[in-house]
């Protein structure tokens, strides 16, 4: 039965072009030689040139869409490659999946939280975003490079050599304005020495709750175009109202708000609750074990535009205490 198979878990890498997302591949590759890899990349054209510069994963286990784009004009091949990919590729343990620089990350994500065989198959752990150090300022103007920093969980700004000190702090600044809540991280020739693929969903999580620690209980970002805003509440939820909510609430508020992620600490769960939205479509899944004597502290990033977070906490808590708005 397809519930008593082990879940595929999932990285996308996505990233600025030209930010080095295949050469940070081939390091990925090169130090998860312990790992079931599968690969899932994607450029256009008729013919990929991409796979003869992956090394050291066979390839059978590198599976091209070209001519398209899997964000958009060949999404049915998208989903129905990776369930053949689960079939024929054995016991994996890793899907690593390389978007164009182009890609609207969005639709994506998307397939992992809406569609029930891909969700029975593989488990989202997240995003990582490369960053172009020495290009990045002029290319932040595009709406698709802003989305793929929005959607991401790591910001990776490769390439660090090519700039001073003084421009990279500034570049890291802006990166925030887009999302406070990413890991930022730095990098030359796609080398990052301690990232563990079996650690990333574990570190991405921890990065909320260190970023986010209380005693702040409301933070808020601005770029131009993008805002973000942090709320964080004390105490056992009932989960199952937050859910009836918040599916509503995110659904309904797509076009608003691009990104929704967070903890919930559930009553009768020894476990904290991942909540993630993207589009509107929304998952969850088990998180950290919440320790013997810890605070239950609640905690949600919103990221959009145009976001009226007075009336979004004003919703939420309300429908929390069991009122309706």
């Amino acid at each position: 039965m397809l519930s008593e198979i082990k879940k595929i878990r999932v990285i996308l890498v996505t990233g600025f072009l030209g930010a080095g997302k295949t050469t940070f591949i081939n390091e990925l590759i090169k130090k998860h030689q312990h790992l079931k890899l599968a690969l899932v990349e994607n450029e256009f054209g008729e013919k990929s040139i991409d796979q003869d510069l992956i090394v050291g994963m066979r390839a059978d286990n590198i599976f091209d869409l070209s001519n398209g784009c899997i964000c958009c004009t060949i999404s049915n091949e998208f989903s129905l490659t990776l369930l053949d990919l689960a079939d024929k590729a054995g016991e994996l343990d890793f899907l690593l999946i390389e978007t164009t620089g182009i890609a609207d990350l969005a639709n994506v994500i998307k397939p992992f939280f809406d569609d029930d065989d891909l969700k029975e198959r593989f488990q989202l752990d997240g995003s990582i975003c490369l960053v172009d150090a020495q290009n990045a300022t002029r290319q932040l103007t595009a709406t698709e490079q802003q989305m793929q920093l929005i959607l991401s969980d790591l910001l990776l700004v490769n390439k660090v050599d090519e700039i001073d000190a003084k421009s990279l702090s500034i570049l890291e600044r802006q990166l925030l304005a887009f999302n406070g809540s990413a890991l930022i991280r730095q990098a030359n020739y796609g080398v990052l020495a301690d990232l563990s693929l079996e650690k990333f969903s574990e570190a991405v999580q921890g990065q909320i709750e260190q970023k986010l620690a209380r005693p702040v209980m409301f933070r808020m970002v601005e770029s131009k175009k993008y805002s973000t805003f942090t709320h964080q509440f004390d105490g056992f939820i009932n989960l199952d109202r937050f859910k009836y909510w918040f599916n509503y609430y995110a659904a309904i508020n797509q076009r608003e708000i691009y990104r929704i992620k967070g903890l919930l600490c559930a009553q009768n769960s020894p476990f904290k609750t991942i909540v993630q939205s993207v589009g509107g479509a929304v998952s969850y899944a088990e998180g950290s074990f919440l320790e013997p004597g810890e605070e239950p502290v609640n905690t949600l990033v919103f990221i959009g535009s145009d976001i009226d977070h007075e009336r979004v906490v004003h919703e939420l808590m309300h429908y929390l205490d069991g009122k309706e708005v």
